[in-house]
């Protein structure tokens, strides 16, 4: 008898302690539909949360032999949570979802049919969500006009880390290196068939939103400066334009003292606010350059992406498939094949 394919579900977890149960239970009940004709592993990734959701981890691995865990050392960021995940995932199909409800496993089987129709990846794209603020609805749509604009990779607009990806694919996601990582780009970036299916945002039975301003900006910025180069051009731009500016600026300061000293100091002015603007301009190219050193320097640096303290033992699992030697270090646990997010 041929053995069923194996789906892993990677269900990264921060300060979930209360919505888990509510989560796995949902999950579970779409997952019964599925059970004839798939094995299934479920694997949490604790992200360095203090407020018991391993515990509550433990607990639904005591109860459910399909969940695998991983926990670590502190919070290493959301799409760090999610690559450690894949990376111990040993799935034919692996799918990714938040473990707080607002990716509604209802949607599951819809995912699995368009794999089966041939798609290596099935993206997910939130619907309007009438709970959603303002704020976050218009700097999501900016920054994904920005990043249509600036980016040779296409970043699906509302796109969303909930997502099916086949094997094949994620094998080839799993050597992409870099530190600072836009999972919505570089999944889109490897250039396997795709579609997408859309969804409505479920809310939460409990707890808050843990991306917080800070969080979206970091995660926006990882972003921009991961698949674009457009800002180091504009600030050459920018510093050619203030050349002009300054150009322009001296001859009609000159002119204006020549033709009528009396006015000479209107021209001064003019003079001292085109230096304020290129020091700006100036200080802003820097920036921007320094911050593309960083990230270069925290490449070369070669840190892990994340550190496990603790994982789920090694019965815990379903059939083992065998998974690529990926490249970070693998000291912080026993198996040597698997290893390895900021918002």
């Amino acid at each position: 008898m041929k053995e069923p394919l194996t789906l892993s579900f990677v269900c990264p977890a921060f300060e979930e302690a209360e919505g888990l149960p509510y989560f796995h239970k949902e999950l579970g009940a779409v997952l019964a539909g599925l059970a004839n004709a798939y094995a299934i592993e479920i694997i949490y990734v604790d992200d360095g949360s203090r407020d018991g959701t391993l515990q509550v981890i433990k607990q639904l691995a005591d109860r459910d032999q399909r969940v695998r865990y991983i926990s670590f050392t502190r919070n290493f960021g959301h799409q760090a949570a999610l690559t450690a995940g894949l990376e111990f995932s040993r799935g034919d199909v692996a799918i990714m979802m938040d473990s707080d409800l607002q990716h509604p496993p209802d949607v599951i089987p819809a995912l699995l049919e368009k794999w089966k129709e041939g798609h290596d990846i099935v993206l997910t794209v939130r619907e309007e969500d009438p709970d959603l603020g303002w704020f976050k609805r218009v700097t999501s749509r900016a920054f994904y006009r920005l990043m249509a604009w600036i980016s040779d990779t296409e970043i699906r607009l509302a796109a969303a880390d909930f997502r099916l990806m086949s094997r094949r694919s994620l094998d080839s996601f799993l050597q992409l290196r870099e530190t600072h990582r836009f999972l919505r780009g570089m999944v889109q970036w490897l250039g396997f068939p795709s579609t997408e299916v859309r969804f409505v945002p479920a809310p939460r039975k409990a707890g808050l939103s843990k991306y917080t301003l800070r969080r979206l900006l970091n995660l926006a910025l990882d972003g921009v400066l991961s698949f674009s180069k457009v800002p180091l051009r504009l600030s050459m731009f920018a510093g050619l334009a203030s050349v002009l500016f300054g150009v322009v600026v001296a001859g009609y300061s000159g002119v204006r003292s020549i033709a009528s000293p009396s006015g000479s100091g209107l021209g001064y002015t003019f003079l001292i606010a085109s230096l304020y603007l290129m020091s700006g301009l100036i200080l802003l190219s820097l920036s921007l350059i320094g911050e593309y050193i960083g990230r270069i320097y925290d490449e070369a640096k070669g840190r892990p992406l994340y550190i496990v303290q603790e994982q789920s033992p090694e019965g815990n699992r379903a059939r083992v498939h065998s998974a690529p030697v990926t490249w970070a270090k693998t000291e912080c646990r026993d198996e040597p094949s698997d290893n390895a997010t900021a918002a």
